[in-house]
This record gives structure tokens, sequence and C-alpha cells, in this order.
């Protein structure tokens, strides 16, 4: 079941009532509202309990990212370049469009709302549909690279989708790379790649992984790391 209910502190707070789960879960939903998970069963009275209960909590609770999109907006990814333009004719349409030049055209009708959430989300979803194309193109020729300077043999490099998970290493040597590293500074791109490739090594996240890791980043794997969780994707994940 799925509903919200209005606080003073946090505004609308959206609500899922799901069967079989015995505690309250809190996270953020992608609109910016903060989404409560509880128990089939619960009531609005103990919905308010334990959102008060959980109150000092979420207060610390990581906010979602700030996301915007505008027209004549550029974004400038790995080897790629976004451009959003109001040159689509028809309203309530969107083409995205490679040149030449790897600069993908977003074009909407000038009437776009583009403050609006759904139009938000829509528009992350066509662009990181469309990275997968230039994926192919630049960041698994790149992947190759970086294995060959390490003298490393994988069994090969594939184009994955996911915004959480940017890379794997499956059982049988294949490294993932998600399309939306895209979004991400050569550096980190380097960096997930190496995550990956350490891998073929270290099954895990050993301390044997992550010495192996650090050496293929050149000593910097912990600050990039940090790099990374601090990264603001320019979409909605």
């Amino acid at each position: 079941m799925k509903g919200y209910i209005e606080d003073k502190e946090f505004g609308k707070v959206y609500v899922e009532l799901r069967r079989g789960m015995t505690t309250v879960r809190f996270t953020y939903h992608a609109d910016g509202h903060l989404l409560m998970r509880a128990p089939l069963g619960a009531g609005a009275t103990q919905l308010q309990q334990m959102l008060d209960i959980n109150r000092e909590q979420l207060r610390r609770l990581p906010q979602p990212q700030a996301v915007s999109f505008h027209f004549g907006q550029v974004m400038e990814c790995f080897r790629c370049r976004v451009v959003i333009e109001p040159t689509n004719p028809r309203p309530g349409y969107l083409k995205t469009e490679w040149d030449d030049d790897n600069v993908l055209h977003v074009t909407m009708h000038e009437s776009t709302d583009l403050d609006e959430f759904s139009a938000k989300q829509y528009i992350s979803d066509r662009i990181s549909e469309a990275m997968g194309y230039i994926a192919n193109k630049e960041l698994l020729p790149y992947a190759r690279e970086v294995a060959q300077e390490l003298k490393l043999q994988p069994a090969g490099f594939e184009v994955g989708r996911g915004m959480r998970k940017l890379g794997h290493c499956t059982a049988k040597r294949v490294i993932q790379l998600s399309r939306n590293l895209m979004f991400l500074p050569e550096v980190l791109v380097r960096y997930i790649i190496c995550h990956e490739l350490a891998h073929l090594t270290h099954m895990n996240h050993s301390p044997q992984f992550h010495a192996l890791c650090n050496e293929y980043c050149g000593g910097h794997e912990k600050e990039l790391e940090r790099q990374l969780r601090q990264f603001r994707f320019p979409i909605l994940k």
C-alpha cells in the first residue's frame, strides 16, 4: 500500500506499507520527499509515532542530489558533451541525437517545464539511455587501453546500465561498465576500471584486493573513492 502523511518539519512524507516488514526504514524519494517504508497494517497514528521517534536521525539523513535542467545547458562528460536545446517543434516530445563531435543534442519544445519532477526524470532517463551509444564508442576502448597498460587480460568488456553499481567483474572475467560512467571525470572513470580489473585477481574486497587496487591507482585509491562518493551526477538516479 502507498500513500503519504503530512509532517510540520518534513512536509509530505511518502509511505509504503510492506508485508513481512518488522521495522521502519527511511530514505529520500528522488523528488526530494522523505520516504517511509513500514510494516503492513500500520495506521496513521503509528506512522506519526515512528516518524517522531526517528526524527533526530532523519535530520542527519543525506539529502537527495539537486538536479536541474535549463535550455542552453551544457554538460561536460567523459569524452562527450550534452546540450539541452529548445529546438523541437512538437510539444511533449523529446529527441536525443549524437553529432560527429560526440555532442548529444537533447531537444524539446520551449514550453516544456524543466522544473517539473516528471520532466526531470524523463530527461534523465533519455540522456542515460543515449549514453549507451557513446560508451561503446569511447568508454570500452579506453578500458581496454587501461587493461593493456596494466598487462591484464579480462575475457571482455561490456556496457551496463546501473547508476549505483557502476562496474562489475563477472565470474567469467568479463568487466561490465555502466553507461553512466560517461558522466564522471576521466580520473574517476579510470578508478572504476582499475577497481574492476583488480577483481580479476581478488573476487572480494579483502585487504589484498584494496592493496592491488591501490597499486593500479598509483597509490590514490582512498582519495579516488572519496571523490566518487562526493560526486553529484547531473541527472536523477
